[in-house]
C-alpha cells in the first residue's frame, strides 16, 4: 500500500472540484518528531451541563473563584460549588451585554446604561455619573480605567483610576484618524484598542488628565470590525471579524500592534454569501490548543480556527439533513481552570471536556471529506483504502458499544458519493482491530468522507491506498 496525503487544509467552498475538503469536529497535530505520522486528526471536546440559569444567558466574566452572569435581566454570582446568587437586576432582560472588571468592581453594560457592582459591599446600582455614555455595548478594563464607547459618534469616554462610578464629562476622546463611527473597545498588552466601522485605532496610557489616552498613530488599520461580539482573547492575540477596506468580511488576528488576515480564500468566499453582522466568537484551549470558535447565527453555521496549526474546521452540536448547523456554545469565560460556555437561546452553561464525546447529550458528528485523489490525471483504480485509527475504544454500553465510523467515495469531484461502507473501530480492548475497505473501481478521481456519530474517542494518525493505473 501506499501511504497519500489525503488530508488537506481546504474548505469547500465556491468550487468542488477545487476542493470538496471538511474537517467536521476534529482538527489536527502537527507532530514534528514523526514518530508515525507528520499530522495526526483528533476530535474536538465534548460539553457537560454543570449548570442551568434561570434566564438566558447574555455574558459571562470569570475570575479564579466564581464567575459572573448576565441572565436574564439578573446579574448573578456562580461559585466553584455552583452555587449562584442574584446579585442584582438590570433595565433590561434580552440582548448581549459587555462585562469587565478592576480589582475591586465589576461592570456591565446592555445597550442603555451601565451598571456596577462591588463584592466588598455587595451593591449594584446603575451608573448615574453625567460623563458615563448610555448605550454602550462593549466595555474593557485598560491600565487602571474602564473605557467605554458612544455608539454613533467617534468618542469614547474614560472611568475615574479604579472607579467605575464616576465619569469625568471631560474625560473623553475622539477616535478619528478616520471618518467612520466607534463600534467596540478592546484591550490587548495594556494598550487601548478601538473599532470603529472600516478602521482600527490603538491608544496608550500617556498619564494626562482628564483623559489619559494618547493614540499610537503608526499602529492604525484599515480594518473596522464587522461584528461587535466577534471578538475575543486567544493565545495573547485578539481574533475578531473584520471588515476590510473594499467591504469585505474577512477573520483578522491582532498580534501586539500588527493586525494579520487568518481566514482563507475559502472561508472568505462563504462568509461572502452569508450574514456575517451578528456574529459571535467564543475561544478555548484543549490539549494545547488555542482555539478561536466564531458562530454565525443567522447563517446556522460556525468554525473552529486552531492557532496552533493555523487550521479552520466546521464545527457543529448534533445532526442536521442540511450541510450544516451551528455549534450549541454562545458565549464563554475561563474561571478556576476551566472554560465554561453558555447555550445559546438558553440558561444553560457547560464546560468543555476532551473526554467527553456529547454536547450535553447531543450526538457530535465527525467528519473528514479528503482531498482529492489523482494519478497524472489518467484513469487508475484504488482497490484498498486502509485508516490508521484509536482502535479498541468501544464502550460498555449503549451506542458504542461497537463503534463504526463510515466510508463513501465519490468519483465526481466530490458532487455525490457511493452507498456508505461501515468499517469496525473495535470493541473495547480490541487494539489490533484494523480499518479496511476494498474494491473502489476505478475512476479519473476519487473523493472520501469519513464519519463517525459513535459517543467514542476519535483520532486518524494516517491513510493509505492500495494503487493501481487503468486505462489512460
Amino acid at each position: 500500500m501506499k501511504v497519500v496525503p489525503i488530508f488537506g487544509a481546504g474548505i469547500q467552498g465556491r468550487s468542488l472540484p477545487v476542493t470538496a475538503q471538511r474537517r467536521l469536529n476534529c482538527y489536527f497535530e502537527q507532530r514534528p518528531d514523526g514518530d508515525k505520522t507528520q499530522i495526526a486528526v483528533f476530535g474536538t471536546p465534548g460539553l457537560v451541563n454543570i449548570t442551568t440559569m434561570p434566564g438566558v444567558v447574555r455574558r459571562m466574566l470569570g475570575t479564579q473563584s466564581l464567575f459572573y452572569c448576565v441572565a436574564g435581566n439578573g446579574f448573578y454570582s456562580v461559585t466553584t460549588a455552583l452555587v449562584q446568587t442574584l446579585l442584582g437586576s438590570l433595565n433590561t432582560n434580552t440582548g448581549a451585554v459587555g462585562i469587565a472588571n478592576n480589582p475591586s468592581q465589576i461592570i456591565v453594560v446592555d445597550g442603555t446604561a451601565g451598571y456596577i457592582y462591588t463584592p466588598a459591599t455587595n451593591t449594584f446600582s446603575q451608573i448615574t455619573s453625567s460623563g458615563f455614555p448610555n448605550g454602550a455595548q462593549s466595555v474593557v478594563f485598560v491600565s487602571g480605567y474602564f473605557v467605554c464607547e458612544q455608539p454613533g459618534t467617534q468618542y469614547f469616554w474614560v472611568s475615574n483610576l479604579f472607579n467605575g462610578n464616576i465619569w469625568d464629562s471631560l474625560a473623553f476622546a475622539s477616535a478619528s484618524q478616520y471618518s467612520d463611527n466607534i463600534l467596540a473597545v478592546d484591550a490587548l498588552i495594556g494598550n487601548l484598542i478601538l473599532f470603529s466601522e472600516r478602521h482600527t485605532e490603538f491608544w496608550q496610557n500617556v498619564g494626562s488628565q482628564p483623559e489619559p489616552f494618547q493614540p499610537i498613530i503608526s499602529a492604525t488599520s484599515e480594518f473596522g470590525i464587522a461584528a461587535v461580539y466577534s471578538r475575543a482573547h486567544v493565545n495573547q492575540t485578539v481574533c475578531f471579524l473584520g471588515m476590510n477596506p473594499q467591504g469585505a468580511a474577512q477573520v483578522v488576528q491582532i498580534t501586539g500592534y500588527n493586525l494579520a488576515v487568518i481566514s482563507t480564500p475559502d472561508l472568505d468566499y462563504i462568509m461572502s454569501k452569508i450574514t456575517v453582522s451578528d456574529a459571535v466568537a467564543i475561544s478555548y484551549v484543549i490539549n494545547g490548543h488555542p482555539m478561536y470558535q466564531l458562530t454565525f447565527p443567522t447563517a446556522d453555521r460556525s468554525f473552529l480556527y486552531d492557532t496552533a496549526s493555523g487550521l479552520w474546521s466546521d464545527t457543529q452540536s448534533g445532526t442536521t439533513q442540511n450541510y450544516a448547523t451551528r455549534h450549541l456554545a454562545q458565549f464563554s469565560a475561563y474561571t478556576n481552570g476551566i472554560t465554561v460556555v453558555s447555550e445559546v437561546n438558553s440558561g444553560k452553561i457547560h464546560r468543555f471536556d476532551s473526554g467527553v464525546y456529547t454536547d450535553n447529550g447531543q450526538t457530535i458528528v465527525r467528519e473528514l471529506v479528503t482531498r482529492h485523489g489523482s494519478y497524472d490525471f489518467n484513469r487508475f483504480s484504488i482497490d484498498e483504502m486502509y485508516l490508521d485509527m484509536e482502535t479498541g475504544v468501544g464502550l460498555n454500553t449503549g451506542q458504542g458499544v461497537t463503534p463504526y465510523i463510515t466510508v463513501e467515495c465519490s468519483k465526481d469531484n466530490g458532487r455525490t458519493y457511493s452507498t456508505p461502507r461501515n468499517l469496525q473501530v473495535g470493541p473495547l480492548g480490541n487494539y489490533k482491530q484494523r480499518v479496511i475497505a476494498r474494491r473502489f473501481g476505478s475512476s479519473r478521481d476519487f473523493v472520501f468522507r469519513i464519519r463517525m456519530t459513535d459517543p467514542v474517542q476519535f483520532t486518524i494518525t494516517e491513510g493509505a491506498v492500495s494503487i493501481r493505473e487503468g486505462a489512460q
